[in-house]
């Protein structure tokens, strides 16, 4: 198992749990104007323009789904060992992106009308839960590979991007209120 700091169980839990409270600190501290401003053409309809709310709903969204994949591969094998995954894919297909993207429409469109205060309720849940799950995956099977959009992963990895990805989406709301001021 890959015992770096990064991926270590009590790295993971801090991680995820840090994020997710850094962004619901700096999305309250928005103003609801501009959490609700149209700020980010979706990449699959232009016509969807994504919000700060829409990428925090989106968040959730994906958090959500890495949940489902994760049980779904230690149900599937749940005596997983770490194995080595030659020959996977280290970039998603045009197809599988353009896939996720709608998907990710659907999800938000679905829960714009909920209010920041419902989107930080169901943050929370979902992270108790990932968390809960952490507990529940062995140190072994946070080492073992299983399939993702682009490739594989391990499930130590899956549970790492959940935090590099909010990075990301928290990126992509300054620099859209930046431009917008």
């Amino acid at each position: 198992m890959d015992t770096t700091p990064e991926l270590s169980r009590e790295g993971l839990r801090e991680r995820l749990t840090h994020s997710l409270e850094a962004a619901i600190r700096e999305l309250t501290a928005l103003s609801d104007a501009q959490r609700t401003c149209p700020l980010k053409p979706s990449r699959a309809n232009p016509d969807i323009v994504w919000t700060p709310c829409d990428h925090f709903a989106h968040l959730i969204g994906t958090k959500r789904y890495f949940q489902r994949e994760i049980e779904k591969a230690l149900t599937e094998n749940p005596e997983a060992r770490p194995q080595p995954y030659a020959n996977a894919l280290n970039r998603p297909s045009e197809d599988t992106m353009a896939a996720v993207h709608a998907f990710n429409d659907q999800w938000i469109l679905k829960h714009r009308d909920k209010s920041f205060a419902e989107l930080v309720v169901m943050a929370r849940e979902t992270r108790a839960h990932t968390l809960d799950l952490l507990d529940r995956t062995s140190d072994d099977q946070l080492a073992c590979s299983m399939p993702v959009p682009w490739g594989l992963a391990t499930i130590g990895e899956v549970f790492d991007l959940q935090t590099r990805h909010m990075a990301m989406h928290l990126g992509f709301i300054r620099e859209g209120l930046a431009a917008k001021a």
